[in-house]
């Protein structure tokens, strides 16, 4: 799942730079922090999300990768609000899908979150 997780973000940075950016490693990026999300005092501010033994950090309930895929859904679907985009996930033993617009499906993920940025980074490349 890590490398999943890593490929879409990469692939939402480089679709989307002013939404989620690359930093200096490969399995860190930082995505905008939305003020319907986080509240924060810059306009500017950003959240860094790791890709980094996301499977491991979840299998183990570390706080930080659940912390960050909340973080993350929360922000896609507000970006899907903001877009007037609708979003639905649809659960099966092989994972969770996400659709977006009726049309735009993702892999079956084994989380949320990544459902939605599979389908999310869908809508920006449509």
């Amino acid at each position: 799942m890590s490398t999943t997780y890593q490929k879409l973000l990469h692939f939402w940075a480089n679709l989307a730079p002013d939404e989620c950016a690359l930093t200096d490693r490969d399995y860190k990026f930082k995505v905008k922090i939305l003020p319907t999300v986080e509240k924060r005092n810059s306009n500017n501010a950003s959240r860094v999300v790791s890709s980094e033994n996301i499977e491991w950090r979840l299998s183990t309930h570390e706080g930080q990768a659940l912390e960050q895929l909340n973080f993350l859904l929360l922000t896609i679907i507000n970006h899907c609000a903001a877009r007037q985009t609708s979003i639905g996930f649809t659960f099966t033993e092989l994972g969770t899908t996400a659709v977006i617009c009726n049309g735009l499906q993702s892999q079956p993920q084994l989380h949320l979150a990544i459902a939605a940025l599979d389908a999310y980074i869908q809508l920006l490349q449509f």
